[in-house]
């Protein structure tokens, strides 16, 4: 989506003249001449960049006074200062109170065109800084070949680049917030991408949500900017849908069929460009049937559905997620990276993830943590967690039948153990033969024979490996 210029002048023939070459570039272009309509033009929208006279005529306040307003209410908005009777102290001033530059008239057009660019460039890169300071390349839950993330990134690649809404849903834990991000990237937009979490605070949703109005106009009293405003051009997120409050639910629903809303408190329409993505851990039926939650917003919020699996489905891709976020958690720490073992990958394979993704970032990061003063670079079995050690499915599995076994003959209780043995393996890998039997030390025809004389078959619903 071409980024809103807002040109605010009172000479019309420079107006006219900076908003056809903008126009003839691509951007879109809305011009002011005075206080009041560059105030009103903000508060309909807030624009990606202002172009701001020093000088404005009969005007209640001059450029700097209009400049340190925007900055301190749209901090993340370049403004870019022109003037015909520039001093090198009003410059000063200028940059001092946050423009981004300073351009005397008459000015060429080349120039401003390039500073126009870099502007916009470098709101973007400070603002996905912001993004993804605190955050772990939100790429990373969908690393893997398994079938599902190949399902996922197919129904990614055919809407990503459409303005259809979305509705994301999977367990706790599955960082649906993560999956939003990628949609978005996916998109190509060059707007912003923004989220928001219904279950953390929902009485304070509506102000962050949709903004809120000054109701006393006055200069020292800032007008909070709602999230779905500032993400114009680009994603937002809403996480946790079901726990919005009905009076959200209809607003947003209005918002979602009109693309305008008001701030709260607020009286004038703000019209907003604005992918939305939302979010549950309840599936589509569980939805349907909360009798909290609007099925209207429901159906217009989720042209799409795309379910998340938990990762217990997809355990074969966590090697590869292993090596994603040890790499990724290594940088951000500033610590070398580990490789994990075979036998260490093993159980954290097997092991059921109640916290899917989330809990296996905080795990890989705990190992590395607690590892990164040893003079070791391979991760084995000893190193992970308790938690992982004494709680994967096979491990459970034969504690419980310890006492059991102890009465058995050697051969049956040989024969039990080699059973729930290769079951585990067989789905630790999905079914493959060959990566079962590779990983267990025989060949293909040793393992059928002994699933043959254990009694044990290959699920039909899986493949076979060839």
């Amino acid at each position: 989506m071409p980024a809103d210029i807002l040109i605010v002048d009172d000479e019309n023939d420079i107006c006219d003249l900076v908003c056809g070459i903008l126009s003839d570039e691509g951007y879109q272009v809305r011009t002011a001449e005075n206080t009041v309509t560059a105030f009103n033009a903000i508060v309909e929208r807030q624009p990606s960049l202002v172009i701001l006279d020093v000088w404005l005529g009969d005007s209640s306040k001059d450029g700097l006074k209009i400049l340190e307003i925007v900055k301190r209410d749209h901090p993340y908005v370049p403004v870019i200062m022109i003037s015909g009777h520039g001093t090198v102290e009003t410059a000063v001033a200028a940059i001092k109170l946050g423009a981004y530059d300073f351009i005397e008239k008459p000015f060429q057009t080349e120039k401003l065109l390039v500073t126009i660019s870099r502007a916009l460039e470098s709101s973007r890169l400070k603002r996905e800084n912001t993004e993804l300071r605190e955050k772990i390349p939100f790429f990373c839950s969908l690393v893997g070949t398994s079938l599902s993330v190949q399902n996922i990134k197919q129904a990614i690649d055919s809407t990503a680049t459409t303005s259809a809404t979305i509705f994301l849903h999977g367990p706790i834990g599955s960082d649906r917030a993560a999956v939003a991000r990628y949609i978005h990237e996916c998109s190509y937009s060059t707007g912003p991408f923004f989220a928001i979490n219904c279950a953390t605070d929902p009485l304070q949703i509506d102000s962050e949500l949709f903004g809120l109005e000054t109701i006393i106009k006055d200069d020292n009293i800032p007008r909070k900017i709602g999230l779905l405003e500032q993400a114009h051009g680009g994603t937002f997120f809403i996480d946790n849908i079901s726990y919005l409050l009905d009076s959200l639910q209809i607003r947003l629903n209005q918002f979602l069929q009109f693309k305008s809303f008001s701030r709260i408190g607020g009286t004038n329409l703000i019209n907003v460009n604005v992918r939305v993505i939302s979010g549950s851990n309840l599936n589509e039926e569980e939805i349907l049937t909360c009798d909290t939650f609007r099925q209207d917003l429901y159906y217009r919020m989720r042209a799409v559905y795309i379910s998340i699996p938990p990762l217990i489905e997809r355990a074969k891709d966590i090697p590869l997620l292993i090596k994603q976020f040890a790499s990724a958690i290594a940088a951000s720490h500033n610590i070398s990276p580990k490789n994990f073992s075979v036998e260490a990958i093993a159980l954290l394979e097997s092991y059921p993830w109640p916290g899917d993704i989330q809990q296996f970032k905080n795990i890989i990061e705990w190992i590395l943590i607690m590892h990164s003063e040893k003079n070791k670079d391979i991760i084995e079995v000893n190193d992970l967690p308790p938690e992982i050690i004494e709680g994967n499915l096979f491990a459970k599995a034969w504690n419980s039948k310890t006492a059991k076994i102890a009465t058995m003959p050697i051969k049956e209780a040989r024969e039990a153990f080699e059973r729930d043995y290769i079951v585990a393996q067989l789905k630790r890998f999905n079914g493959h033969i060959s990566q079962t039997a590779r990983f267990i030390g025989i060949d293909r025809a040793s393992l059928h024979r002994k699933l043959k004389t254990l009694g044990l078959t290959v699920n039909d619903d899986i493949e076979e490996e060839s």
